[in-house]
């Protein structure tokens, strides 16, 4: 996984900054049964954990508003109708509380939606121990 671009943008009345985060080539997928399916294993999240909490301690003194996270997955799949799907992962810290949202294909959806969704829950959860 590589970072791409560390930017930060500031409102136009100047009260809120917004940090965005992109990290692009990340092993977001494995082989599973029927194809790729979503990679939700314990040292991923950690994996993703460090990161964010890394990125979190950069400009401490000057932290942003909010932290925006972008991980692109290396590869992509296809849905039922033959578009590409690029699962990503994005996370959200505002106040010292975490969103994440998955963008995954309608073949992960059916065969794996329980347990992203309980990845998602587990994640979050890390997320705000920090």
């Amino acid at each position: 996984m590589k970072i791409l671009f560390d930017e930060t943008y500031t409102s136009n009345e100047g009260k809120r900054t917004s940090r965005n985060i992109w990290y692009g080539d990340a092993d977001l997928t494995v082989e599973g049964e029927y194809g790729k399916i979503f990679n939700l294993n314990e040292e991923f999240m950690d994996h993703l954990c460090d990161i964010i909490k890394k990125d979190l301690s950069k400009n401490a003194a000057n932290k942003a508003t909010e932290t925006n996270w972008y991980f692109y997955g290396s590869g992509v799949t296809q849905d039922a109708i033959g578009d590409n799907i690029r699962p990503t992962i994005m996370v959200r810290e505002r106040s010292d509380e975490f969103i994440t949202n998955f963008n995954i294909s309608d073949h992960d959806f059916a065969l794996n939606i329980d347990a992203i969704l309980m990845f998602k829950a587990d994640f979050e959860k890390r997320l705000a121990s920090h």
